[in-house]
C-alpha cells in the first residue's frame, strides 16, 4: 500500500482526517482519567519495540483490551460491526508507532487514541455497506441473454454462466416459442422492402433454431448479406429488445452485430 490509497477500498489515508478532527480530543483529560494515562503507557511501551516483533505484539493485545474497556469507542448494532472493528485494529497496529498504510502514524499530542479510531471505524463500516448494497444490486439485475446461447440451447445445462441463472431455460422456451408462433404478427411484419418472405420471424428462426451464418441465410434467400444484417440489426432487434423487457431481462447481444 502506499499512500495515496483509496479509503472507499479499505485503505487508510482517512487517519489525517481523524488526527484533524480530534486535534483538541486530548485537552488534558489524560490527568484526570487513569483509563486514558494507561492507554498512552502502553503506547509508549509498544512503540519501544520493532513492527511485528512478539512483544510489541502483547502491548498491542493489552492496548486494544484497554481501549474497549474505555468505553470510548464507537458502537454500532449492524451486522458488519466486528467485521468494520477487525479492520480497524489492523490499521491500529500498522500505524500506531510508524505510518505503514496511512500517511500520518498515531501522536498522542493531537488527539486521544479513540477519537483517532472512530473516524477510521465509521469509514470501514460505510464501506461494508455500501458492499453489501451492491451484493444485492447485482443479485437484482436481471441476467443477459444472447442469441449465441439461444442457438446452442441444447448444451444451457452445460454452460456455467446460465448454470447461476436457472430461470434463463425457462425464459428461452418462451422466446423460441413467441418467434414460432409470432402470435400478433410483428415478426413477420418487419421484413425486406419488397420481399415479405425475408421477414424477422424467418431470420430469427434461422438464427436460433438451425444456427445458421448470416451469410447462409443470404445464400439460401438469394439476398445481399448486408440486407440481411440491416433487417437484423434494426428490426430483429428492436423486437428482441420489446420482448425480452416485457419478460424482465436485459437487452440481447446478437453474435456479429455491434451495439448500437
Amino acid at each position: 500500500m502506499n499512500d495515496k490509497s483509496n479509503p472507499s477500498e479499505g485503505e487508510d489515508h482517512l487517519s489525517d482526517d481523524s488526527d484533524a478532527a480530534g486535534g483538541s480530543g486530548k485537552s488534558g483529560n489524560c490527568d484526570r482519567d487513569p483509563s486514558q494515562k494507561h492507554i498512552l503507557q502502553l503506547v509508549t511501551e509498544a512503540c519501544k519495540h520493532p513492527l511485528g516483533s512478539p512483544r510489541r505484539g502483547r502491548f498491542l493485545d493489552k492496548l486494544i483490551r484497554e481501549i474497549v474497556k474505555s468505553g470510548k469507542l464507537w458502537k454500532d448494532n449492524t451486522p458488519h460491526y466486528e467485521e468494520a472493528l477487525q479492520k480497524t485494529w489492523i490499521y491500529l497496529s500498522r500505524n500506531l508507532c510508524e505510518a505503514t498504510t496511512a500517511k500520518q502514524a498515531y501522536d498522542p499530542e493531537k488527539s486521544l487514541i479513540t477519537t483517532w479510531l472512530n473516524p477510521y471505524l465509521k469509514k470501514r463500516l460505510l464501506d461494508c455497506y455500501q458492499q453489501q448494497k451492491q451484493a444485492r444490486d447485482r443479485q437484482r439485475q436481471p441476467p443477459m441473454v444472447s442469441l449465441e446461447q439461444v442457438s446452442n440451447r441444447e448444451d444451457i445445462k452445460y454452460n456455467e454462466n446460465l448454470r447461476a441463472n436457472p430461470d434463463i431455460s425457462f425464459y428461452l422456451d418462451e422466446l423460441l416459442e413467441w418467434i414460432e408462433t409470432d402470435p400478433n404478427d410483428e415478426l413477420k411484419s418487419r421484413h425486406v422492402r419488397g420481399k415479405p418472405e425475408i421477414n424477422c420471424q424467418v431470420l430469427l428462426q434461422r438464427k436460433c433454431l438451425y444456427g445458421q451464418s448470416l451469410q447462409e441465410i443470404a445464400k439460401e434467400f438469394g439476398c445481399a448479406h448486408s440486407t440481411l444484417y440491416q433487417l437484423l440489426n434494426n428490426d430483429c432487434r428492436h423486437l428482441l429488445q420489446q420482448f425480452s423487457e416485457n419478460q424482465g431481462y436485459q437487452t440481447f447481444t446478437i453474435p456479429g452485430v455491434p451495439e448500437q
